[in-house]
């Protein structure tokens, strides 16, 4: 509750000073015009009803919001369940294949190597023919 300010005067009682200011509105009001409701001044019945019904909703807001924050949680909690089974199976598989997945590794680093080497053999060097270290080089010089 905000308290009116010196020298202000109730928008009712233009004679009376102000005590507080509505709580709704802001409106100065005087002792005499307050309407109280759970603690908290009011001008007007009006007013003390939109808040009433304001809070309402501002509560239900919160309760949905609610929901939808502990919703996400289970899905991001569930999406972290399946990438550690997904790990553990993954691990299972390495371990109990070791010798499988260690060959077709290196497998794979030799086929790379060799088709590394075949690019050499013919003449190919990818960073000594690439087209833009070529323009680079000629902006040098």
């Amino acid at each position: 509750m905000a308290k009116a300010p010196a020298g202000s005067v109730c928008l009712n009682h233009p004679n009376t000073p102000a005590v507080t200011r509505c709580a709704t509105c802001s409106k100065p009001i005087c002792q005499q015009c307050i309407i109280k409701h759970g603690g908290v001044s009011y001008c007007s019945t009006l007013c003390r009803d939109n808040a009433v019904r304001t809070g309402a909703m501002v509560e239900d807001v919160q309760k949905r919001k609610g929901a939808a924050n502990f919703k996400r949680f289970v899905i991001r909690l569930v999406q972290l369940l399946i990438l550690l089974a997904v790990l553990g199976a993954a691990y299972w598989y390495y371990k109990n294949n070791k010798s499988k997945v260690d060959s077709k590794l290196q497998q794979g680093i030799q086929k790379v190597e060799q088709g590394k080497q075949e690019l050499m053999d013919k003449g190919h060097n990818v960073i000594k023919d690439s087209q833009y270290k070529k323009d680079r080089e000629n902006l040098i010089k």
